[in-house]
């Protein structure tokens, strides 16, 4: 009767439980490569859908009767107040179609989306009485742009520079992290510890 090779079962299973090990730690790797890849194209997509400011806290004044007209042909007309000069009424269209409307105060916050999508946010600073009616002063107004519009043709001079305000000390970091390649680096370190893995197995057969 044949003794079984008690010592020749534990190496076997040791082999085995070393090669599910580094299985798992192919598909992890591989698994990170692959969303390391897509990143960028989801971060680069998310990038695009960031708001763009067209008038980034600018101040403007608007006689009552009058009206001032942003960009992509937005206008915000002051209709009327009250005998004390103290509420306004204020309303906003595009091409002479009325999008929004309502009465103001000094303090109050007037904003207007488009589908979800915030175009003109501007505070009421202060409302200036006089004998030809009032002027309104509306502080801080900010514009972004509507992406369902056609994109002006003379943006803002803070959109245009945009582009200027980086650093160089952000110029040099944004290059090295672009030059280090992840999905590379991970790759380099899935090959080496499966060919540790594969000597190492060797050596305990022996």
């Amino acid at each position: 009767m044949r003794v079984p090779d008690k010592h020749g079962k534990r190496e076997a299973r040791e082999t085995n439980l070393v090669s599910v090990f580094f299985f798992f730690l192919l598909i992890t790797l591989c698994s990170s490569i692959i969303f390391y890849s897509v990143s960028p194209a989801l971060a680069a997509e998310n990038k695009e859908r960031l708001s763009i400011v067209l008038i980034d806290g600018e101040e403007i004044y608007i006689r009552s009767g009058n009206s001032h007209t942003f960009l992509q042909d937005y206008l915000l007309h002051v209709k009327g107040t009250d005998t004390e000069g103290k509420r306004i009424w204020i309303e906003l269209s595009r091409k002479g179609v009325p999008l929004q409307h309502t009465i103001v105060t000094e303090g109050s916050q007037f904003s207007y989306s488009n589908n979800s999508t915030e175009v003109l946010n501007l505070t009421v600073y202060r409302i200036y009485e006089g004998a030809d009616g009032v002027l309104v002063r509306f502080s801080p107004v900010y514009q972004y742009l509507d992406p369902r519009l056609p994109t002006p043709q003379t943006p803002a001079e803070s959109f245009a520079n945009a582009s200027d305000n980086t650093s160089p000390d952000q110029s040099e970091l944004e290059t090295q992290a672009e030059s280090f390649d992840i999905p590379l680096f991970l790759l380099g370190l899935g090959t080496v510890l499966l060919v540790t893995g594969f000597f190492a197995g060797k050596g305990k057969k022996k």
